[in-house]
């Protein structure tokens, strides 16, 4: 898969997970005014959570690569990609840990979902805009310190 290739799918892949995200606080705003079940919530966060899961995955699998070849700092974006999704994987493996607790109130699932939908806008800008540029993920290579005569 080229480069370009590998960009165009992620990024359609970051557009599809925003329309998860606006449907998840579209939620959350109606389980706050009484208008949506906790458990509808818990079972949208439930099929993110699973989306994300398969996205790191896609990413790992072709994206760290892509960043590896890259450029002389492609080793540096990668390791920052991996220990991203590390930290990431933490965060999903505790948010669903709660999601499950039916003892949860209502109230802190909403919470939760709030941080993860800000985190995850966040963290999809910054990955878009430092590893996913055009001038990162190119279909032509770049030499680093090439003689021209």
């Amino acid at each position: 898969m080229k480069p370009s290739e590998i960009r165009t799918r992620n990024l359609s892949d970051h557009e599809r997970l925003r329309g998860d995200l606006d449907r998840l606080e579209a939620l959350v705003i109606d389980l706050r005014a009484g208008r949506a079940a906790l458990e509808t919530l818990r079972l949208e966060m439930e099929a993110l959570l699973v989306r994300l899961q398969a996205h790191m995955h896609w990413e790992e699998t072709y994206l760290l690569p892509a960043l590896r070849e890259a450029d002389a700092w492609g080793e540096e974006r990668a390791e920052r990609l991996a220990r991203d999704h590390r930290e990431q994987r933490e965060l999903l493996d505790f948010l669903n840990a709660r999601l499950r607790d039916e003892a949860q109130p209502a109230a802190l699932v909403a919470r939760d979902v709030d941080h993860l939908v800000a985190l995850l806008r966040d963290d999809m800008r910054e990955e878009e805009s430092e590893l996913l540029d055009e001038r990162v993920l190119r279909d032509d290579v770049v030499a680093i310190a090439a003689e021209t005569g």
